[in-house]
């Protein structure tokens, strides 16, 4: 029976705990919030006997959390190492990459200063603006013309810095294709999913961390989502020795497939709808990536669709008050085939409080498909409230229901 450690609190993390504490090899599992000490890490991995540790955020990766369990004779940690997760913690780094490799990306121009920016905006006739290092979701501004680039662009430096990656803007069908991988091979998850990232309804408004999201998308069956693993992954795992989660953000555009960005970690929220539609535990195959046996392992996933909502703070992304206390939860897990996943909320008195800016994930499966996962998963969020009211997006898998 195996311990399991999840550094990372937030939904992603709550929904791999939920999948894994099914799974009768695993006597406990065990999430603890990121802190940026690496020794509280190590300390309760061998005073809890951890058989395996996980991590789950981009932060503590790219901060070389990984690096630091395995000189301390820690082995079995899943996640790649510091230099690996460049592939989400540098635009740069993974722009060259992809352009070594000839994977197909978004024509872009790496910038160091205000005026290399200023010339770069001129080259796209809808510039967009991606900040070079991590900025939880928020670091990519979209705009309309080359004028409201410029506009914005002070904004844009005094909140991320003047390394900033300047692309043309891509149109299409977003989706989220996601692999185990033992720095040899990847195993796909063979369903697609897509988040929300604009905060309001319609895409509209800046960037969050992901208002919502729902799988399969059907632009990406499983055939295609097997061509990307073979095409895109599996040669960004070889070059560069990649162990763990991998995540391709995809575009369907007028001309092909386009890679819009990699992480180093499973999407949230992608990951509450995808551990819904999960049939088997993630434990094996990770285990047997840990051992370079990725190949060996399987994914089975439900017949059906899964769509999660994001309750999110009034004001979030930006100004949000937190501590508001949470009503309607347990009357939500009562509904059959719902899940609440919690993404920044504290137990405190008896009660739920909120804690952050993306509180909950209001998650829905139906073997039904898309339209009545839907229909659950708002049919929930309508039992859940704080004082004030929460923000969420009305509209998730809005675009795949109303064809």
């Amino acid at each position: 029976m195996k311990k399991i450690l999840i550094v990372g609190n937030g939904g992603r993390e709550h929904a791999i705990s939920w999948n894994l504490a099914n799974d009768p090899n695993i006597s406990k599992v065990v999430n603890i919030p990121y802190r940026k000490n690496f020794a509280e890490v190590l300390n309760l991995i061998k005073k809890e006997s951890v058989g395996l540790t996980i991590i789950g955020p981009e932060g503590p990766l790219a901060d070389g959390i990984v690096d630091f369990l395995n000189s301390q004779g820690v082995r079995n940690v899943f996640g790649p190492t510091r230099k690996m997760a460049r592939i989400e913690s540098d635009k740069f780094y993974s722009y060259e990459l992809m352009g070594e490799l000839g994977i197909p990306q978004a024509n872009s121009v790496r910038c160091v200063s205000v005026g290399e920016v200023e010339d770069a905006i001129k080259e796209f006739e809808e510039p967009v603006l991606k900040c070079r290092g991590l900025a939880r979701g928020k670091g990519v501004r979209v705009y309309s013309s080359q004028e409201k680039a410029r506009m914005d662009l002070s904004s844009f430096v005094k909140e991320f810095g003047e390394e900033i990656l300047v692309a043309e803007r891509l149109r299409g069908q977003e989706f989220s294709v996601f692999g185990i991988a033992d720095g040899e091979n990847v195993l796909p998850f063979d369903i697609a999913f897509q988040d929300h990232k604009p905060v309001y309804d319609g895409d509209k408004g800046p960037n969050t961390g992901g208002m919502g999201a729902y799988g399969p998308v059907e632009i990406a069956p499983k055939k295609l989502v097997n061509k990307i693993a073979e095409d895109i992954l599996m040669p960004i795992v070889r070059k560069i020795n990649y162990k763990g989660f991998i995540y391709a953000g995809m575009m369907l555009t007028d001309k092909g497939l386009k890679v819009i960005e990699f992480n180093a970690r499973f999407g949230d929220p992608e990951a509450q709808p995808a551990m819904m539609m999960l049939e088997n535990s993630l434990y094996s195959p990770i285990a047997l990536s840990l051992e370079g046996k990725v190949c060996q392992a399987k994914l089975t996933f439900k017949e059906g669709a899964s769509c999660c909502v994001v309750l999110a703070s009034k004001g979030y992304p930006n100004f949000f008050q937190t501590g508001l206390p949470i009503s309607g939860i347990d009357e939500a897990e009562e509904m059959q085939d719902v899940k609440i996943f919690h993404s920044a909320t504290k137990f405190e008195d008896g009660k739920w409080l909120t804690d952050g800016g993306r509180v909950l994930g209001v998650t829905s499966y139906s073997e039904k498909g898309i339209e009545e996962a839907q229909r659950l998963a708002y049919e929930a969020v309508k039992k859940i409230n704080v004082p004030g009211g929460f923000h969420y997006r009305t509209d998730i898998a809005g675009k795949v229901i109303t064809k």
